[in-house]
């Protein structure tokens, strides 16, 4: 029997085409003869046990704790990159990785007394295989599922993840030319993921990491407009502090809180500063009564079944 000259990966947007014992892009997907498979399944880099908040999520079960888990593996190359040692192609071989069954990993989170298992730290695109098995399983058992991704989805893998999850966090890391000069990628398909999940019944929050200098407030203001114009909710913007290969110095509170008033006039509702010393609460939009106070050690929410207590306002996110 004669085998076919390319397999096709649909993991993520580049589609790679494989022969017979190569390697995709990632570096975790492999051909054996007529089979794709992704390597070193169930062996997780990292596991920790987090505050949701730190995904970030802010407004998806806020004041909980979530089950943090990573497989080895990316589909980009950022300059930037906070988990390069769990993530980059190059290090791959230097991973330390512990073996878990789908079923150990739901019992770790109930073990933990977390609610939900959220699938992060690398990209859960290129261990898709392995996430979709524990949030099939986890979903069963009564958990919640996030994933917080790049978002270079491929069509194909986009609908078979969204049924697993509860709540992503997306990246938009800059436009096109940022994606080509610092990550090796493409931001097309991430605003096509953000299209197809805004509107389903996934929750969402997107993150942008601001570098100083790179991240202008032109840019900032048209990413703002393409999310109002997809209906998210909420955006957080990040500090960028320099690591792996990238040196430039680390975005100040000036710059980014510049950022934040520029993406506040896109009109999306929830803004949030990251790694900042500046105010992380939540308003209402409407009366601008304080619904959720948030520091490292403290959290107190007044938001009453999704609405402001004052107004009345609906308060977009899954609350406890």
């Amino acid at each position: 029997m004669s085998r076919t000259e390319y397999l096709v990966c649909d993991y993520c947007y580049r589609h790679c085409r494989l022969k017979d014992g190569e390697v995709g892009f990632c570096g975790v997907r492999e051909r054996s003869g007529d089979t794709l498979f992704t390597h070193n399944y169930g062996g997780l880099v990292a596991t920790a046990v987090d505050p949701v908040e730190k995904k970030p999520l802010y407004h998806f079960l806020p004041g909980t704790k979530t089950l943090s888990v990573a497989m080895f593996g990316c589909n980009l190359t950022c300059s930037f990159c906070q988990n390069y040692a769990i993530s980059q192609r190059e290090w791959e071989a230097k991973a330390q990785r512990t073996y878990f069954t789908a079923r150990e990993v739901v019992q770790l989170a109930r073990d933990n007394r977390c609610p939900s298992i959220s699938f992060t730290y690398s990209e859960p695109l290129v261990w898709q295989d392995f996430m979709i098995e524990v949030a099939t399983l986890a979903k069963q058992e009564g958990l919640k599922t996030i994933m917080v991704t790049n978002g270079t989805f491929s069509e194909e893998a986009l609908s078979k993840i969204i049924p697993c999850i509860d709540a992503f966090n997306i990246d938009i890391k800059g436009d096109e030319v940022f994606y080509r000069d610092y990550c090796g990628g493409s931001d097309q398909p991430v605003w096509k993921a953000i299209e197809k999940i805004a509107p389903s019944k996934s929750h969402l929050e997107i993150t942008t990491m601001v570098m100083e200098g790179v991240h202008t407030s032109e840019m900032i203001a048209s990413i703002g407009k393409q999310l109002h114009s997809l209906g998210v909710q909420v955006w957080h913007l990040s500090r960028y502090f320099p690591h792996y290969k990238e040196k430039r110095q680390e975005t100040s509170e000036h710059y980014l809180e510049v950022a934040v008033k520029v993406a506040r006039d896109a009109q999306i509702p929830f803004v949030y500063p990251g790694n900042s010393f500046m105010d992380q609460n939540t308003y209402c939009p409407q009366c601008k009564t304080s619904l959720v106070r948030r520091t490292w050690l403290f959290h107190d929410s007044k938001i009453d079944h999704s609405q402001c207590p004052e107004c009345g306002c609906h308060i977009y996110g899954t609350w406890l």
